[in-house]
Parts: C-alpha cells; structure tokens; sequence
C-alpha cells in the first residue's frame, strides 16, 4: 500500500523543495494532453483566462499561442517556477498579453472577473480547509457564465506518487459547496514523467450561474 495525502494535502513548503530539487514529474516539458482537449472543445475561448499553479508555463504559452485574442493571469507560489515560465513567456514574444505572479492559493486570488479559470493540477494539493476557501474564491472571481476547469488526480489511480486522489462525488460535491454549477466531469489522464503513460484523472468543468438565469 502507498502512503497517500487525504484530508491534510499535501504540505505546502514541499513544493519549493521539489523544484529545488530539480524538474518536477508534473514539467513534461510540453503541454499537458488534457489541456489540449480543452482548447479543441472550445473551453478556453471566454477571456481573461487566470492561470492557478502555472508551474513553468507550458500550458499557458500554448493557450497564448492558439487563442490570441485573450489576455492571460498565471500565478504560482514557487518563486523559480514563476521565473521560469516569465522566460518561456518573454521568449515567445507573449509577454504584452500574459502577466504573472508569485502568489500563495490558499491565501489569496487574483481580481477578476475572469471569463476561464484552468487548474491543471491545483485543486488536489489542497487540504479540506484549503480547498474550501479556494474554491469560493475561484467562484467570486468568476465572471457570471464564466467556468473553471480542473483537472484532479483520480481515485482510480492507485500506483503510488502524487498527490490525493478524488472520487466523481467528491469532486463534483465541492464544486457544488462553493456555489459552482458542475457541467461535467469525465476520465481523462494527466501525464508526469514518473507515470508516462499518465496518470488516471477526472476533468471536471463548471460554470458560474448567470443571475437570473
């Protein structure tokens, strides 16, 4: 059996550590698949797009490059991540259109209102405490009609390494607490290079209600 975090997340100041350390399993070095998909679909279209735990930029340059009309906030708490992805960024010639920042998720947000929110790997990290304040304010900064997209590892996947995993209603519960309106959830894989053929994830997407609506 592998020790897994569950309700205590996972301790933040490892973070710091594991990049210091080297990349981490979750920098590929590319885009993540998953995040693909979504631009395929059309669920980055909805600007600003705020960018939670950017880590290096991958996805955020690739949302850049393909959808060129909007505007992109990227924060992370980890200092070398954000100077990295700030490279990434500048060296693309996206720098007029993106901003970063170094900033803690589970104290604080960027002001929106934000058109799309992505988490590719954020909201699994957190303990109960932590996630519950940091989905209601993903849901505040939220413009109405606005949605957030989250990609958490799953309970399906039982390899150890990572961080917890989350079942359909679990997932599709919290989202809910916060006052989000759950879309959709569905399987997908989200690649690290300790789990190459990816590990098994749920994509979740879910929408700010439109008042009156």
């Amino acid at each position: 059996t592998c020790a897994l975090p569950i309700s205590e997340g996972v301790p933040h100041h490892q973070f710091d550590a594991v990049y210091a350390a080297g990349d981490p399993a979750w920098v590929i070095g590319r885009v993540q698949p998953v995040v693909e998909t979504m631009l395929e679909r059309g669920w980055i279209d909805q600007g600003p797009v705020l960018d939670v735990g950017c880590g290096t930029g991958e996805n955020l340059v690739e949302i850049a490059r393909r959808r060129t009309d909007l505007s992109i906030v990227a924060v992370d708490s980890v200092v070398s991540a954000i100077e990295r992805a700030r490279r990434q960024v500048e060296l693309a010639g996206l720098d007029e259109r993106v901003s970063l920042e170094v900033l803690d998720l589970r104290r604080a947000i960027p002001e929106g209102p934000f058109g799309t929110v992505l988490d590719a790997g954020v909201l699994h990290v957190f303990s109960d405490e932590d996630r519950r304040g940091y989905l209601e304010r993903i849901a505040s900064v939220l413009a109405p009609g606005g949605r957030y997209h989250a990609v958490v590892f799953s309970d399906a996947e039982s390899r150890p390494g990572g961080p917890r995993r989350m079942s359909r209603e679990e997932l599709g519960r919290v989202l809910a607490e916060s006052g989000l309106q759950v879309e959709s959830i569905e399987d997908t894989r989200y690649l690290t290079t300790s789990m190459q053929d990816g590990a098994r994830a749920l994509l979740a997407s879910a929408g700010r209600p439109i008042p009156g609506s």
